[in-house]
């Protein structure tokens, strides 16, 4: 019976019960007695005390008790702290020291595989949205967004720390109307990370053969990206989209590339690149995490010497922005760039 009772002052949202409501427990094998040696054992280790103003019933038991939280949540806050040694360090289980037992009892099980998968691959590099994170986390896509799985990952300050973007804004882009004419073929597209070189290069769109120029807008196009053909309205399967990517060299304009070229195919812009890397480069960004899968694969697009030069530059905390190439030779090289090589 003492177990039952302690059930109830931990389900209680009040801090205080009536006797009345503690009596519901008693079974009909038991006797009052069994119930009020139960009572006054709970009085005496401290998970309850009188209410001395509501004064006591025919037996001596207060009618109304004052719950004690601290000493109830007590074995709830011991069982949260020894999981909190055995997970993830991203995973912050305090905030359920003020929780429900039961709330703790069904989020659990969510906890460990979110465990197993942040032990497994660490905390992701690249953002994505909450539907393909929600797939990579527990093989559901609606996880995060319909089945509570938002709420549990707010709880335990993880969410922020998953890189999971909100719904994707549309794709900001610019039209070379002669181009988007040709419903077959090839469209070329350039992806430009940044607003200063985006304006650069616009007002020389109609100058080239490609079909539009992207604002990227640092992270942002990894979700926005997919809604390119849709939204141009060249979804027929005879025609082949080819998108090219330039953003800053540093090591997230990097990790940008890869995560596209991984999910969208997307093709590295490298004569802007090449004429970059000419030009002194710029101290600072000592704070950007390097994802190595993403650099090697970067420098596969250029030959040894500007390989080793694109190095020597990371290891001197270096980086170039795209703002390092003025708007005259951003023209030049798009208009005389050889798209077909990459």
């Amino acid at each position: 019976m003492k177990k039952n009772l302690v059930a109830i002052l931990e389900q209680a949202k009040r801090s205080t019960i009536t006797l009345s409501d503690l009596e519901k427990v008693a079974g009909p094998q038991n006797t009052y007695d069994d119930f009020a040696a139960n009572v006054r054992i709970l009085m005496d280790e401290g998970f309850l005390t009188a209410v001395k103003s509501h004064g006591v019933n025919w037996c001596g038991l207060p009618n109304r008790f004052r719950i004690q939280k601290g000493k109830v949540k007590q074995p709830l806050i011991e069982e949260i702290q020894e999981m909190q040694f055995k997970v993830h360090p991203a995973m912050d289980l305090r905030p359920y020291f003020s929780a429900a037992k039961k709330k703790w009892s069904e989020d659990q099980p969510w906890i460990w595989k979110l465990n197993e998968y942040l032990q497994r691959n660490g905390l992701p590099t690249t953002y994505t949205n909450s539907s393909e994170r929600s797939y990579e986390l527990m093989k559901d896509e609606k996880w995060i967004d319909e089945k509570g799985g938002k709420s549990i990952l707010e709880k335990i300050n993880l969410f922020d720390k998953l890189k999971i973007m909100k719904t994707p804004d549309p794709l900001m882009f610019a039209l070379n109307p002669t181009q988007l004419l040709s419903k077959h073929g090839v469209h070329r597209h350039l992806v430009v990370e940044n607003k200063a070189t985006y304006t650069g290069l616009l007002d020389k769109l109609r100058d080239t053969d490609f079909t539009t120029l992207i604002y990227g807008s640092g992270w942002k196009i990894a979700s926005s990206l997919n809604q390119l053909t849709k939204q141009l309205g060249l979804t027929n399967k005879d025609i082949q989209h080819d998108i090219y990517y330039f953003g800053d060299l540093d090591y997230e304009g990097i990790s940008i590339f890869h995560h596209l070229h991984e999910k969208y195919d997307v093709k590295l812009a490298t004569d802007f690149y090449e004429a970059i890397i000419r030009k002194p480069f710029y101290k600072g960004k000592e704070n950007q995490t390097r994802n190595d899968a993403a650099v090697q694969h970067f420098l596969q697009y250029f030959n040894e010497e500007d390989q080793e030069k694109i190095a020597s530059m990371f290891k001197e905390n270096g980086y170039y922005p795209q703002e390092a190439l003025a708007k005259e030779e951003l023209h030049t090289i798009w208009r005389k760039a050889l798209w077909t090589h990459n």
